[in-house]
């Protein structure tokens, strides 16, 4: 019966084109705004820690501007349960920045390419598979019949998709072996004992270790990329190279890279960052909670 029912849910949604979702989207997020006080409370609680010289009317157009693209990720996911995968190829602009990924691909160490939750970073994972062959790193959710119903639409091109447990990672270690291209979220919450603190726009903040492991393990070169929302119910993937330093010895210093490069994606446009979610919920001891 849930399965139907967020079905049904999802064929509405499908039905809301990207184009459509520019005009549908933000009255939605204008009332979520105000009916979600917790919502509304850890964007702006993010964005002051993240931006304290930012001009207060500034930071409340990248909030508001931040619910609308959350509304938008909402819709989007009919897209991905219902449309043909050509369709949702059709709404894409050639990628920026591809030189930094095509570099990458023929040292032929294989290639992490770090996908923050900025922009549609979904669809993102339908797009890439018609430019080149990638393996995604997922976190395995608390519906498991739900969740394989949308793993089966995800894998729709070919894009091969491993939980994040101990025979997903020797999957992802194979392949980048191999010479070939992963993909990771690298702005989750780490469980314990699976992350450290490294600065993240200037706060120290409790980062995953794996990305920046496997970097320094195999050698493989990471690329960050972030799939932008344009007009006109258009989308464009943007790559760009990470510092070197990701791959470090030195964890913190490796961490910092991460973070940095993960502030790089958000900055291609603010907005359009998860805002929403608790990024800062584990602090150092000793120091209060921001939430």
């Amino acid at each position: 019966m849930k399965i139907l029912a967020v079905s049904a849910v999802m064929r509405v949604f499908s039905w809301i084109t990207p184009r459509a979702a520019e005009f549908i989207a933000p009255p939605v997020a204008a009332a979520l705004w105000f009916l979600s006080s917790r919502k509304r409370r850890v964007i702006r609680v993010n964005l002051r820690a993240a931006y304290p010289d930012l001009d207060s009317r500034r930071r409340n157009r990248i909030a508001r501007a931040s619910m609308v693209h959350y509304v938008r990720g909402v819709f989007e996911a009919g897209i991905i349960w219902h449309w043909p995968l050509e369709k949702i190829l059709q709404c894409f602009d050639e990628s920026q920045g591809l030189e930094h990924l095509r570099a990458a691909q023929q040292a032929g160490k294989g290639v992490i390419l770090a996908a923050p939750h900025s922009g549609s970073w979904e669809l993102a994972g339908q797009y890439i598979q018609q430019e080149f062959q990638c393996t995604i790193l997922y976190k395995p959710g608390r519906h498991p019949d739900i969740e394989e119903l949308l793993l089966e639409k995800r894998r729709r091109g070919g894009v091969k998709i491993v939980p994040a447990n101990r025979a997903g990672l020797r999957v992802l270690y194979r392949t980048i072996k191999a010479g070939e291209t992963v993909a990771i979220l690298p702005d989750q919450e780490p469980t314990q004992g699976e992350g450290e603190f490294a600065p993240f726009f200037g706060i120290e903040t409790l980062t995953g270790v794996l990305l920046t492991r496997i970097a320094q393990r195999t050698g493989a070169a990471v690329v960050f990329v972030v799939c932008i929302r344009g007009k006109k119910g258009r989308y464009c993937l943007h790559y760009l190279k990470a510092d070197d330093a990701i791959s470090s010895p030195d964890t913190r210093v490796a961490l910092t890279a991460l973070n940095e490069g993960i502030e790089r994606t958000i900055e291609v446009d603010t907005g359009q960052y998860l805002w929403a979610y608790k990024r800062f919920r584990n602090r150092p001891e000793g120091e209060k909670s921001f939430y």
